[in-house]
């Protein structure tokens, strides 16, 4: 039996493809522009901003990858990005796992429980999150809506 899809329902579906892709190329872009904060902070010697910002970028990748995937409709998602982005699928789980530690250095830092960690550490943590925003660039590409 042929299936009857009325033309509002398709027009919806449109729709939400259509802001998925603005959503993702928003939060790409704000990586992007967060990555280029956290490397001039870690030149200039701030290194409690360069992580901040550095992290910031990774949430926004995270944002990007959610937006993308099937994982963004789902009714009830668990509050954590890094969870969220988790449920992706296998690549993803691991991209997750990396930031989880991350995620609670960064937390530690900025509340003032621990010291900044040392230059190396932060250039390794700014390093992980320039992979993440260019992994996450490279497989979903960016600016699709422009063509």
């Amino acid at each position: 039996m042929a299936q009857v899809i009325s033309a509002t329902a398709a027009a919806r579906s449109r729709n939400r493809e259509a802001l998925q892709c603005i959503r993702r190329d928003r939060f790409v872009g704000q990586a992007l522009d967060l990555l280029v904060e956290a490397r001039q902070s870690a030149a200039e010697g701030r290194f409690a901003d360069a992580l901040e910002m550095a992290y910031r970028a990774s949430l926004r990748a995270a944002g990007a990858r959610v937006a993308a995937s099937t994982v963004s409709r789902r009714r009830r998602l668990p509050t954590s990005a890094w969870e969220q982005v988790a449920l992706i699928g296998q690549a993803d789980a691991q991209w997750a796992a990396e930031f989880k530690d991350y995620s609670l250095v960064r937390s530690r830092v900025a509340s003032g429980l621990d010291p900044v960690p040392d230059p190396d550490t932060v250039y390794r943590y700014v390093a992980l999150a320039a992979r993440y925003v260019d992994a996450t660039e490279s497989e979903l590409g960016f600016g699709g809506l422009a063509a």
